[in-house]
């Protein structure tokens, strides 16, 4: 008899979706939306994707993905190298390490230990960038990228949801 190999395990078309997804939401992250005047602050997709398919599927979302996404960021963001990767690494040591705690419970409490997480990664960036740059960067912009993030994690994370019943 053959042994069936999951989808989970198997690394196939399946297995690379929540990377596929991952990077697609870098690209729609990094597009210039609205215009100059507006300022839109665009949510953190990216941090939003790795920490749903860890919290449903922790093994297609691999160290090596975080950090070719998170230094790929870098790349085309105007930070420091390494702080996206390291900000990504975080959060799935992060999410490992909390994962038996949350799986299974209420969506809310989902959203609220992203809140958390994503808070504490946001701090973690801006004592970076205030050491890199020598200075104390404004914490306003912060609070409000982490607000929106945040709140983008529910609708953002229920796509993700729907896109993981159709395809996994």
């Amino acid at each position: 008899m053959a042994k069936v190999i999951s989808p989970m395990v198997s690394g196939g078309p399946v297995g690379l979706m929540p990377v596929v997804v991952t990077l697609f939401l870098a690209i729609l992250m990094l597009l210039p939306i609205g215009s100059g005047v507006a300022n839109v602050t665009m949510p953190h997709l990216v941090l939003i994707s790795v920490f749903y398919w860890l919290s449903s599927r922790p093994l297609l979302m691999p160290y090596g993905a975080c950090a070719a996404i998170g230094f790929a960021l870098d790349l085309w963001l105007d930070v420091p190298l390494g702080l996206n990767m390291l900000l990504l690494l975080l959060a799935r040591l992060f999410v490992l390490g909390q994962l038996k705690h949350y799986r299974g419970r209420n969506r809310i409490v989902h959203w609220a230990v992203f809140s958390v997480m994503a808070f504490a990664l946001y701090a973690l960036s801006w004592v970076i960038m205030s050491v890199v740059g020598g200075a104390l960067w404004p914490i306003k912009p912060l609070a409000f990228q982490w607000l929106v993030t945040a709140f983008s994690y529910a609708p953002v994370a229920f796509l993700l949801g729907r896109l993981r019943r159709w395809a996994l």
